[in-house]
């Protein structure tokens, strides 16, 4: 997964073959895209649902 936007604040999760992530990104482990999608409010990308990935619906 990839976390997309630059500091302090991203702007979205990606999946690593979505093409919406842009630059800069950065490499997430599974278990910190779950923390960021669930737990500090950071938005899944609705065209490559890293969400769906990770299970979390």
């Amino acid at each position: 997964m990839l976390r997309a936007g630059g500091k302090p604040s991203p702007d979205a999760v990606h999946t690593i073959d979505g093409r919406m992530a842009g630059n800069p990104t950065k490499r997430l482990t599974r278990e910190q895209a779950l923390r960021a999608i669930t737990e500090e409010g950071i938005m899944a990308c609705p065209y490559c649902r890293p969400d769906t990935d990770l299970r979390v619906l």
